[in-house]
């Protein structure tokens, strides 16, 4: 349930990725792909080797920046279970993070339909949100994957 006095974002509002065709980081070609690939299991690895009792002052730092992540970092996708026969969600939850808010779960207008078929609801107190992450993926500006139920971390560069 939400909070009746918040108005929250709908999916994508607002949300536009940036023409990135000179980063070749975000390439989608066959080369690429398998380079992005191998940094993704070297960022796997490291944010497995900062997860260790008593840590040391400066892995509990690394970790602690990995956990925060920032618009504009490098991220990966970390919640799911690792996805060693996904490529396509590997490529998708790895790229640059352009933004992560709540906002509405539905747009205004699968809300609306939503209370068309159901009298009972009220309005925006039974109205869901997300925690959604975006997460552009590719050199165009269209590239950008909106993920929820997910967990993403920075990869140090």
């Amino acid at each position: 349930m939400s909070d009746t006095t918040t108005r929250y974002p709908q999916p994508r509002e607002g949300i536009t990725g940036t023409e990135r065709t000179e980063d070749d980081l975000l390439a989608l070609n066959d080369k690429a792909i398998a380079r992005r690939l191998m940094m993704i299991g070297t960022a796997r690895a490291l944010h497995s080797a900062c997860l260790v009792g008593n840590p040391a002052p400066i892995v509990a730092d690394m970790y602690a920046r990995m956990r925060a992540p920032q618009p504009g970092d490098l991220v990966m996708e970390v919640g799911i279970p690792f996805r060693k026969n996904d490529p396509d969600g590997q490529i998708k939850g790895f790229g640059i993070l352009i933004d992560h808010r709540k906002e509405w779960a539905s747009t205004d207008e699968e809300w609306a339909a939503t209370l068309a078929e159901e009298p009972d609801l009220i309005a925006d107190e039974d109205r869901f949100h997300d925690h959604a992450w975006y997460v552009q993926y590719g050199p165009a500006a269209e590239d950008v994957c909106r993920w929820t139920n997910c967990e993403f971390i920075s990869i140090p560069t």
